[in-house]
């Protein structure tokens, strides 16, 4: 074998031996980097865990927290009514003291005030009483006297009307023997018009009868008279329409 074949041949073999030394250190760091790739894995997959549990962990705190401010929201309002019925009571003691306060201040008067009287008038409460007793004694008195006057005043009274309206029943009675005609008949307003007057005896608010031969008609009642003449209106309790040439007396 000649020399450049024998240096070939030595070239390929430390080629082979380098090559072979290069494929087993490759193989090792596969092997060591597979090892690690496995553990870097594993430490993934129980980082993934912990961060899933940390996650939940830190929705239910949130959940937990936003509870625990609906729940002081909820307990502020009720503070805060509280306060209000607390304001408002205290208002109310406040208005208390002030009536109370003002009544006394008026109490405080008023002694002051019965001092004073007391001292004017020179009695005792126990004296004023017993005046005030007597005066209202007095006055119930005076009212029951006043009621009896009131009661006979007014019985004189109406006496005094009665005499009154006896009087002008008397004034208003046409004289006896009247005795005319009806001469003229307004029947839309109920008026007639006789031929007799003051000077027969007819009065003004006086009654007379009509006839129609000896058939009773009705009655009218005089209005206005003069010497010779008289208005009467008809009365509603007609029998039948008066006419005229009607007969009239009392």
């Amino acid at each position: 074998m000649s020399k450049l074949g024998i240096g070939l041949l030595y070239f390929a073999l430390v080629g082979a031996l380098f090559a072979a030394g290069f494929g087993y250190l490759l193989i090792q760091k596969y092997e060591t980097s597979k090892g690690t790739l496995a553990t870097t894995q594993q430490q993934l997959t129980s980082q993934k865990k912990e961060t899933v549990a940390a996650n939940k962990k830190v929705d239910e705190e949130t959940q937990a927290a936003q509870d625990a401010t609906t729940k002081m929201t909820e307990a502020n309002s009720k503070v805060d009514d509280l306060n209000g019925k607390l304001a408002d009571e205290q208002k109310k003691e406040d208005d208390l003291n002030t009536k109370l306060t003002a009544a006394q201040t008026d109490a405080d008067t008023a002694k002051k005030a019965l001092a004073d009287i007391n001292t004017e008038l020179g009695m005792s409460p126990s004296d004023i009483k017993a005046a005030l007793a007597k005066a209202q004694s007095d006055l119930a008195a005076a009212n029951s006297q006043m009621k009896i006057a009131q009661d006979q005043s007014q019985a004189e009274l109406k006496q005094i009307n009665d005499l009154k309206d006896a009087i002008n029943r008397k004034a208003t009675a046409s004289m006896p023997g009247i005795s005319g005609k009806v001469t003229f008949v307004n029947r839309p307003w109920n008026f007639v018009v006789l031929n007799v007057g003051l000077a027969n005896g007819v009065v003004p608010n006086g009654e007379l009868i009509v006839y129609r031969g000896r058939n009773f008609i009705g009655k009218v009642k005089v209005t206005s008279a003069e010497d010779n003449t008289s208005v009467a209106d008809i009365l509603p309790d007609a029998k039948q329409p008066i006419q005229v040439g009607d007969d009239v007396l009392n």
